[in-house]
This record gives C-alpha cells, sequence and structure tokens, in this order.
C-alpha cells in the first residue's frame, strides 16, 4: 500500500514524500495516530550522524538509518490494521506504541512484533493515545529515573529540562527526593519545571549554580546529579556540584567531543552510571519497558503537558524547523 512518509533528502532538507508498504510475515500495519520529533530525529535532519548506529535498531524491511535519503520517526502511537500470517500475539484494532526506527512520521508504518527487544508494544489500560505516542522516549526517562539511585531525602539536581529531564524530575520525586534542582539556559522550560514540581530551577547564565547547590546542602554538594542535556557544559556542572560519593548519571546521547575535567570523579569516588534503557541488553529491555509504561499508565508521570507543538503531518518541514530552533519547543508532534 502506499503511504506519505517524512523523508531527510539531505541534512536540513525535510519533505513529506509517497512509498510503498509490504507488510511481512512476522509484521503488522499501523496506522498511525500520533508521531513525535526525537533529539535524534533532530540531529539526523542536520546532519548530526553519530560515528556508530545500532544496526539492531533497523527493522529487516527498512534501509539502514545511517545514510540519506532517510525516512524519519521511531516515536509513535496507532492502531493496527493487518497483521502478518505468522503474527498470533496481536490482532487487528490493537492499540499499540512503536520501538525501533520503522519511519513512523508517515501516515502507515510496518513494524516487527519483536526484533531483538524492539518493535510494537500494546499500550497499557489508562494511557492516552497522545501519551503513548511518546512512550519511548517516555520509558527511558522513567527508566533513568529509577535506576538513578536516588533514596528518601535526596537532593537531586537535573541538568537539561527538556523532555527528558522533566520526566526525570517527576519520577525521582515520586521516588522520595527531599529536593529537585532544575538547571536550563531556557527560563520557559524552567517555568514548566517548576509547574511540573520541580523545588528550585537555575540558569547557568544567571545563576552561579555551584554556589546555590552548596548552599541548599549545607556545603555537601547533591546526592544525584543527572546530565540531560547533551553537551559536556551539562557533565561539568553534575561533576561540580555532586557530593563526596554521590550519583553521576548519564543519561544523554553526546555527538560532539567533549572537553571535561575530571579529576573529582577519581578523588571523590563518584558512582557513575549509564542511564540508557534503550542500551539494556536485549534479554530484559522488553521487561523494563513494561514496567516503565505500567507506572506510567497509573498515574506516575504526567506526560500530556509536555506537548509543546502538534502539526499535520504535511507540515513537516515546519515542524522539523519549529523542533530543531524554538528554544521552548518540548515535543514537537506530527499527526496525520
Amino acid at each position: 500500500m502506499e503511504t506519505r512518509v517524512v523523508v531527510t533528502r539531505q541534512p536540513n532538507e525535510v519533505v513529506v514524500e509517497k512509498c510503498d508498504l509490504q507488510l511481512g510475515d512476522n509484521e503488522v500495519l499501523v496506522k498511525t495516530y500520533m508521531a513525535s520529533i526525537c533529539g535524534t530525529d533532530k540531529n539526523y535532519s542536520e546532519g548530526k550522524m553519530p560515528r556508530e548506529v545500532l544496526v539492531e535498531q533497523v527493522a529487516a524491511n527498512n534501509e539502514a538509518h545511517h545514510s540519506y535519503p532517510l525516512k524519519m520517526g521511531h516515536e509513535a502511537s496507532g492502531t493496527i490494521v493487518e497483521v502478518g500470517k505468522n503474527v498470533t500475539d496481536f490482532k487487528v484494532g490493537d492499540k499499540v506504541m512503536s520501538f525501533g526506527w520503522y519511519n513512523t512520521m508517515a501516515d502507515y508504518f510496518v513494524s516487527p512484533v519483536d526484533y531483538c527487544g524492539y518493535g510494537v508494544v500494546k499500550i497499557p489500560e489508562g494511557m492516552s493515545m497522545e501519551a503513548a505516542s511518546l512512550g519511548e522516549p517516555t520509558a527511558c526517562a522513567v527508566y533513568a529515573g529509577m535506576q538513578s539511585g536516588v533514596e528518601l531525602g535526596d537532593v537531586v539536581v537535573i541538568v537539561g529540562a527538556g523532555f527528558a529531564g522533566q520526566v526525570m524530575m517527576q519520577v525521582v520525586k515520586k521516588m522520595g527526593a527531599y529536593k529537585v534542582i532544575c538547571v536550563d539556559v531556557v527560563d520557559g522550560k524552567l517555568e514548566l519545571a517548576k509547574k511540573m514540581g520541580a523545588d528550585i530551577v537555575l540558569n547557568p547564565d544567571k545563576d552561579d549554580v555551584v554556589k546555590a547547590v552548596l548552599d541548599e546542602t549545607g556545603n555537601q554538594g547533591a546526592d544525584v546529579c543527572i546530565e540531560a542535556a547533551g553537551n559536556d557544559a551539562a557533565i561539568q556542572i553534575c561533576s561540580d556540584v555532586l557530593k563526596h560519593g554521590g550519583i553521576l548519571g548519564l543519561y544523554s546521547w553526546v555527538l560532539e567531543p567533549a572537553s571535561l575535567y575530571i579529576n573529582r570523579w577519581h578523588n571523590d569516588g563518584f558512582d557513575i552510571r549509564t542511564l540508557a534503557l534503550i542500551h539494556r541488553i536485549k534479554i530484559d529491555r522488553p521487561w523494563w519497558i513494561r514496567k516503565t509504561l505500567d507506572n506510567v499508565a497509573k498515574g506516575m508521570v504526567n506526560i500530556e503537558p509536555l506537548i509543546s507543538h502538534v502539526f499535520d503531518l504535511a507540515d513537516a518541514t515546519e515542524a522539523f524547523r519549529v523542533a530543531c530552533t524554538d528554544p521552548m519547543a518540548c515535543k514537537v508532534m506530527l499527526k496525520p
């Protein structure tokens, strides 16, 4: 069948084209309800390719997603309209969300039901289609919060108040953090963080972040710091405000070379953790996806206020422009 799909023809050239879909025996055809523009999508649209791309994320029916032209999208929700002959765990009418690069910025997309821990996942009862369209990044951010090592009474610093940082902030609050301090250079995102439950917000362009954190902690430093901005400045702030023996959580996909002063990592015995769900081993990734999303469906995290823009699929060029240039764009969505 024919579908429209968002394509990056070359860096900084995002268009909507038509292509044909073919359903495999172990796949499902999904009618897209809504798709999200992720940080990865933005990087790819601007030509910021990582040195290594996980080949396992590529569905058998799609070209490897490390060259142009590139069909876009891996965050979406929708309804199954057809199943392959070998599919038994899904049926027509099931509401699902995508986990994997299956060109989901489209009217329809084809996905395996299970491909090395990727594929489609049934939407938990109680989760809206809007929230489910952000199921993949939500699961990743919830996982990061749950695995950050936060304990009752901790002071937590989250550097980066984008979508992931906003979700992590809510999670660590639920886990018993005494105070959560959000750091970002965009005042509007800090205002949103405050509305979503942050205790203190700081802008490093205006505030002395190190002094503020030390003042709040009796000169001890934060118990846990999570980097969620994707640059060396954010990692350095975490390093500077963490207490002796504290936990440093690394979340973001950092594509640029980083220059850091990391003497404290050794001298102060930091517990350094990688908080990336998507890179869990294949055998336990599906279990963690279900665990994180079930908690979201129960009201653990409020997702929908983080949707800042919704565009028609036909307006994908403008949607990507906004996502890449508007500092207040938290989650930009496309709806067929």
